[in-house]
């Protein structure tokens, strides 16, 4: 469905968090992998599911010019928001990966960038991109690899694990919990995906700072588990976690590391 303009300002305020400091520094990155892996050109109908605050589709949009379309889709309304403030000429649909609100073979090219491993129901969005897609189009999806892979993270969850518990810390794993290539192989070709491959990629993430990393995790991303931490305890967290990212520290204070992901590609016979 089209996006409600009535979203609460705190959706709003969190989505603007998010692009102004997760794109930037972990997310932009990878876009140029998936609008080659789709292969999205000039004139290209794409259809970004799970798109956030619209990276990727903004991306793609400026790969398929002004004779393509761009559709971005996520069920979050502040996501959508955000979007449509930075770029109204996509069209941003309000609606889940497993439901995808749009016509069937409508497009030639379909992306998603790190959102399989909240998905649901996998192998039910895998089919509604299936059904998205025209024969002869394309896929290209991006997921995290495990977190042995991405060290920085298995550092911050380290830290969550002694200074917080368990449950913190599983919920920072959460994100890397679909490092398995084949299980997403599977997936996609059980949907109907021909000529499946998988690349393992590598890129730079760059955050202002290690302390501002791990902060928009402790008041944004735990606060999603219901994990709430006191203001004591959030500053015992970041003291610890600025003696165990230090070693990430650039001469300017950015907190610079390498992030794995595997890049799926495919397409509709």
């Amino acid at each position: 469905m089209p996006m409600d303009n009535d979203v609460s300002d705190d959706l709003v305020d969190a989505g603007r968090g998010y692009e102004n400091l997760f794109v930037p520094a972990l997310f932009e990155a990878w876009t140029k992998h998936l609008v080659d892996g789709a292969r999205i050109r000039d004139g290209s109908h794409v259809l970004d599911v799970a798109c956030g605050t619209g990276v990727l589709a903004r991306s793609a949009l400026a790969r398929a010019g002004a004779s393509g379309r761009v559709v971005g889709a996520d069920p979050a309304p502040g996501m959508l928001a955000v979007a449509k403030e930075i770029e109204p000429a996509i069209n941003w649909l309000l609606c889940s990966a497993e439901s995808l609100d749009v016509d069937d073979a409508a497009f030639d090219c379909i992306v998603s960038q790190f959102g399989m491993m909240f998905f649901e129901d996998r192998r039910q969005s895998a089919d509604e991109m299936y059904r998205a897609l025209k024969p002869g189009g394309s896929i290209a999806i991006a997921v995290w690899r495990s977190v042995e892979h991405n060290p920085a993270y298995a550092d911050v969850i380290s830290v969550l694990e002694d200074q917080v518990g368990t449950a913190a810390a599983d919920a920072l794993r959460l994100p890397f919990g679909l490092g398995d290539a084949g299980e997403v192989t599977a997936v996609l070709e059980s949907s109907g995906f021909a000529e499946v491959s998988v690349d393992a990629m590598t890129e730079t993430a760059t955050f202002p700072s290690s302390r501002q990393m791990v902060e928009a995790e402790l008041r944004g991303w735990l606060p999603l588990f219901d994990i709430f931490l006191s203001e004591d305890k959030i500053d015992e967290v970041l003291a610890e976690s600025d003696k165990t990212l230090g070693k990430y520290s650039n001469s300017s204070g950015e907190a610079v590391f390498p992030t794995s992901a595997h890049i799926f590609t495919g397409c509709k016979m």
